[in-house]
């Protein structure tokens, strides 16, 4: 690295503080109506000139220069420091800062040509006749020009700094960091062989105890048992000794192998476990980067919007040093934009009606971002009118989302169901469309990327007036930290972010709140419902007063909710396959994982299954005197048991009993023998008999024609699927485009 861009590097920070300073002066003047500390700005506008100098960049020196002379011109009356001035000046800082990253990132040439002419106008405006340019630099070498060009543009010359630094693509990048984050779950299943070899020992050593008093018994020529034969004395005679003997040798041997063996793999998956993590740990660190990496030009971008609709917004972006992955933050900066532009088009006022309201004309626009245990939180504010109420509930009302009687009843509804309708594709409560409003789409766009981010979004009323919108995702994709529950038959996962704690509780301990059952964890009181009822599933019996029930207490923003799970399984750290690769329910879903037997499990969205308040929440539990409601019986056929496991858990998470057969053979023989099934659902390609001999053999038995079938299978040609049709399918459903509620939709229409 050259002299001048360590520099360029120590310019960069110098000048966020003098911009930051000069803003944060600006923006209490406005707010308190007190004048700015003028000197301490023309002091920073003239260190940012000295500076600029000093790095070789003329058109900030430029600027700063007349920044200088016009902070001069307000303190000798000259000038007065309006909305108008102020406007300049601000739009002056966004070119320095556009200018400073150019010069240290490269991409399009900065225009500063109009920032420049407003400045000269703003001066002219004092004295008749533009501000006198900064003294001319004295020309510099062909080379010095040269290495002004931006990075992207400038010649790669070799030095000391190179060799620590290397440029790969970020495909690579991508696919060594998913191998690294597929490993760690194969070295935790080398548990379990641990696990099998200790009960190994554990038999041996069994064997070995009774092979000892049998040894002793042969010895005294006696019989083993009472039941038994008297063992002659030619047994323990010389003849039998030598084999006697043999097999006891190779016996130990064993039993020393084995010994060796377990400890051999202890010490091996010791090594692999903190080799694999150390090689997980060091490619998530390589992939993440400070937010101030792909989220700094934030700033400019709000203002630059919030002026095309003729408004004044002055953007406070906080905590970008905070590190996350660089996907994760690559992928929030389009769903953060649609906010912002949600937010000037609806929320915040021109600069006249903010005086009119007794507001300051510039409107303020708070990004901050922290990290909250494995999350990154990012909480976009403005000080704008806020939610209009009215407006989102008659435009629900002519979508048909509300009837009459909640329209007249929405001043009681609570915001969360409120804030909804906004994530309805098509609902805006625009008059007009604009290049940036009424649509309906910006919310509905962020909210579907923060999903697929295995994130959520919600919105609500900011203290003090205006709107506060939070996202929360992981701050890493390639794996994240599960707790494993049962419920029933099922095994599912819940992000560790979301759980606040495990605990037990005896079910005599819980207590009755507005007829919700209760629990006291400290000082907070937390409702209770169980996790089966809330997915829809048969809700457990009421268990007997002193018996133990297993509660996992989650979040979802500043709400707590204690679900019952039959039982704790585990927690691990584990690659999470998103909802959208699956056909989840994303609201539902975050997606899917392999658990040791192959098997997918499901990772539950605790933010988009979280009940709205004031909505009733499902009983944690149903008397054991209650009749079990008959529930659909379904047939699973699918030769992939990651396929049928996920149909399997999908299926009985709303409310379907499930039997899943391997191959449309198996499936034939089980109907044969009279099991009664309400539907059954196919794969085509399988060994044996496949989805379409399967279909003619059903549709061929007079007791099972009337049984309907659907087949779902990746073949999707328009051949495949009218022959399916015209065996007798009742819905053909492909895979590559597999849509969970289109296949939940087609059950309830034959069912």
């Amino acid at each position: 690295m050259d002299i001048r861009q360590r520099l360029l590097a120590a310019f960069d920070l110098e000048h966020k503080d003098h911009l930051a300073a000069i803003r944060n002066a600006l923006r209490d003047a406005e707010a308190t109506g007190d004048a700015p500390d003028l000197v301490d700005i023309h002091r920073r506008a003239h260190s940012l000139k000295g500076a600029a100098r000093a790095v070789d960049l003329p058109e900030v020196e430029a600027i700063s220069h007349r920044l200088e002379a016009a902070f001069i011109a307000v303190q000798k009356g000259e000038l007065p420091l309006d909305p108008a001035s102020v406007g300049v000046v601000r739009r002056s800082l966004d070119a320095i800062e556009d200018l400073v990253a150019w010069s240290l990132q490269g991409g399009d040439a900065v225009e500063t040509a109009g920032v420049l002419a407003d400045l000269d106008a703003l001066a002219a405006g004092r004295s008749g006749g533009p501000v006198p340019a900064a003294s001319p630099a004295p020309a510099r070498p062909a080379a010095r020009t040269a290495a002004r060009r931006p990075p992207a543009q400038r010649d790669r010359a070799a030095d000391a700094d190179t060799a620590a630094l290397v440029r790969i693509a970020s495909q690579g990048l991508e696919r060594l960091s998913e191998t690294a984050s597929a490993l760690l779950p194969e070295v935790e299943a080398q548990a379990g062989l641990g696990e099998q070899l200790r009960a190994m020992r554990r038999e041996w050593r069994a064997l070995d105890r009774a092979w000892r008093h049998l040894r002793v018994q042969i010895g005294r020529g006696v019989r083993v048992d009472a039941g038994a034969d008297a063992l002659p004395d030619a047994l323990a005679g010389r003849g039998a000794l030598p084999a006697l003997m043999a097999f006891e040798r190779r016996f130990r041997a064993l039993g020393g192998a084995l010994d060796s063996a377990h400890r051999s793999h202890d010490r091996l998956l010791w090594s692999m476990r903190r080799w694999g993590g150390g090689l997980q740990q060091d490619m998530r660190r390589l992939r993440m980067l400070p937010a101030e990496n792909q989220l700094s030009g934030l700033g400019r971008m709000v203002r630059d919007i919030s002026r095309a609709e003729g408004k004044e917004v002055e953007v406070d972006v906080r905590g970008l040093e905070v590190e996350a992955d660089r996907t994760v933050l690559q992928r929030l900066k389009d769903p953060i934009l649609h906010i912002a532009r949600n937010a000037i088009s609806h929320g915040i006022e021109t600069p006249a009606e903010r005086l009119a309201l007794g507001k300051r004309p510039a409107a303020r626009v708070t990004i901050a971002a922290s990290v909250e245990g494995a999350r990154l939180r990012l909480r976009i504010e403005d000080d704008g009118r806020g939610l209009d109420r009215a407006a989102i509930l008659r435009k629900a009302a002519e979508r048909g989302l509300i009837d009459a009687a909640d329209l007249s009843a929405g001043a009681e509804m609570p915001q969360e169901r409120l804030t909804e309708f906004l994530f309805h594709p098509g609902f805006s409560t625009a008059a007009q469309t604009t290049e940036l409003a009424g649509r309906g789409m910006g919310l509905a766009i962020a909210r579907r990327e923060v999903e697929r981010l295995q994130g959520n979004l919600t919105i609500a009323d900011r203290t003090g007036g205006g709107t506060a919108v939070t996202i929360e995702v992981p701050l890493s994709l390639l794996s994240q930290r599960l707790v494993f529950v049962q419920v029933q038959d099922q095994t599912l996962a819940i992000p560790s972010a979301d759980v606040v704690r495990l605990r037990t509780a005896t079910a005599q301990s819980l207590f009755s709140g507005t007829g919700t059952p209760m629990t006291r964890i400290g000082e907070e009181e937390i409702p209770v419902t169980s996790l089966a009822a809330l997915l829809g599933m048969e809700a457990p019996v009421v268990p007997s007063a002193e018996r133990g029930l297993s509660l996992v207490v989650v979040r979802a923003g500043d709400r707590r909710l204690a679900l019952a799970v039959d039982r704790f399984v585990a927690t691990r750290e584990t690659v999470v396959t998103a909802a959208e690769e699956t056909g989840l329910d994303s609201g539902r879903y975050l997606g899917t994982v392999l658990m040791d037997d192959g098997g997918p499990a499901l990772v539950l969205n605790i933010p988009g299954l979280m009940p709205l308040p004031g909505s009733t929440l499902p009983a944690p539990a149903r008397p054991a005197e209650e009749a079990t409601p008959a529930r659909a019986h379904i047939l699973v056929v699918d030769d992939s048991i990651t396929t049928r496991t996920l149909e399997k858990s999908i299926l009985e998470a709303h409310g379907y009993r499930v039997t899943l057969c391997v191959d449309g053979r198996e499936a034939l023989e089980r109907l044969s023998e009279g099991m009664e099934v309400g539907l059954i659902i196919s794969d085509v390609e399988m060994p044996r008999m496949d989805g379409f001999a399967l279909l003619q053999a059903v549709k061929a038995d007079k007791r099972l024609e009337e049984i309907p079938v659907i087949l779902v299978t990746s073949r999707a040609s328009d051949e495949d699927r009218e022959r399916g049709l015209r065996l007798g399918a009742d819905a053909y459903i492909v895979k590559t485009r597999f849509d969970q509620n289109e296949l939940l939709a087609g059950i309830r229409r034959l069912l």
